[in-house]
């Protein structure tokens, strides 16, 4: 997202909505948050460009999603990517949803309910929203962040 606000500067809107509903892999508080990206995952010092706009820990699936993600599920169900399984899955990466996580013994617990069709998968799923409001496409966590340069551009 960095690279995408570098070379779109205040031309693109990138808003970020940290969240711990998959894996648990953001425990930390709203205020540690930043930190946990500096020094541990991804670390290296990283920071977040500030053109981008972080918001606080959110729900994104279930009961208490943000009514935003609702939106935004409903108008694209599921992740617009090519079909295909990148990872070795055992699926297309769009129907990639829960997916089993070595060390929790093959199984994996949804951390919402209700559990939908539409629900985003993981981490790093993105939207991308034309300047109407309206959403234009649904990325899946498996595509490439850079690679969404080029529906940026024929919006723009």
């Amino acid at each position: 997202m960095n690279s995408l606000a570098e070379k779109y500067g205040d031309k693109v809107a990138i808003l970020g909505f940290p969240c711990n509903q998959f894996g648990h892999q953001t425990n930390e508080n709203n205020d540690e948050f930043l930190n946990t990206l500096k020094y541990v995952r991804p670390g290296n010092n990283f920071e977040v460009n500030p053109a981008i706009t972080l918001f606080e820990k959110c729900d994104v699936n279930g009961a208490k999603a943000l009514p935003l993600f609702k939106f935004l599920k409903s108008s694209m169900m599921i992740p617009s990517d090519a079909l295909g399984d990148t990872k070795g899955n055992g699926c297309d990466d769009i129907d990639a949803l829960i997916l089993p996580r070595a060390g929790f013994g093959g199984t994996t617990v949804a951390l919402w309910t209700p559990v939908t069709r539409s629900d985003i998968a993981w981490n790093f799923e993105k939207f991308l929203v034309g300047p109407d409001g309206e959403p234009v496409k649904r990325y899946s966590r498996y595509y490439p962040t850079a690679d969404i340069a080029s529906d940026i551009d024929a919006l723009l």
